[in-house]
């Protein structure tokens, strides 16, 4: 392993830490290191973010931001930069076909952090609001938005063609995940969309199923409730 190795292993470490004078030291006396990637492949703005981290991804795309290369799409989607991404698509140095290191699009990646802005620049640009992860995961932006509880991002999707009945790992559905963190309002948007309650998943268990077991009591009545006009 080289020095740069053990650099960048070091700046990752301190991000997932959020260890802020290592990271400010880090890139302050090696700003090559913005362009440095982890074992998945991922970016420091990218591990910021999927670490939960949002405001030390800002600060560190924002640095990014004015080196020579700048923020690719999927960090900009991160941290919802949507001049960034107007500016990469309009060039053509990014598409919103492309696919980052971890298999997601850009539109996942806006869904998964609630970025709104961005959601909606992707999805005028033609993004596909089904399109599936290459990834074990394989959910759709729609079961990320819902997953982070977002139900403004989760409500554009929905209205611009994302299925409600898409399946990710394990059979689940967006309802799924509505049902078992007790999301009600999200439950309730996916349910005017079409959402099916009594699917089962792989392990046969239903979004009512989750929401008897989470304890969410209101929100099973609901799903039962809905589940016969079905």
């Amino acid at each position: 392993m080289t020095t740069q190795d053990d650099d960048a292993g070091q700046l990752f470490e301190a991000i997932r830490n959020g260890d802020d004078v290592a990271i400010e030291a880090a890139i302050g006396a090696h700003e090559e290191l913005l362009r440095a990637r982890d074992a998945s492949g991922l970016s420091p703005v990218l591990v910021a973010a999927y670490s939960n981290r949002p405001k030390l991804a800002g600060r560190i795309a924002a640095v990014a931001s004015r080196s020579h290369e700048g923020l690719d799409v999927f960090d900009a989607a991160a941290v919802g930069n949507a001049d960034i991404v107007r500016t990469l698509l309009s060039s053509d140095r990014a598409s919103v076909d492309d696919r980052g290191p971890n298999g997601y699009t850009a539109l996942h990646v806006a869904a998964g952090f609630g970025q709104l802005e961005v959601a909606r620049l992707l999805l005028g640009r033609g993004a596909d609001p089904n399109a599936v992860a290459f990834n074990e995961s394989r959910e759709t932006p729609l079961h990320g938005a819902v997953a982070a509880r977002r139900r403004d991002t989760a409500g554009l999707l929905l209205a611009l063609g994302a299925s409600p009945n898409s399946l990710r790992r394990g059979g689940w559905t967006p309802l799924h995940i509505a049902a078992r963190d007790g999301e009600d309002d999200l439950a309730v948007m996916l349910l005017l969309r079409g959402a099916d309650p009594t699917r089962a998943d792989d392990q046969g268990q239903t979004a009512i199923d989750l929401a008897d077991e989470g304890g969410h009591a209101a929100l099973a009545k609901l799903l039962r409730t809905a589940a016969p006009r079905r």
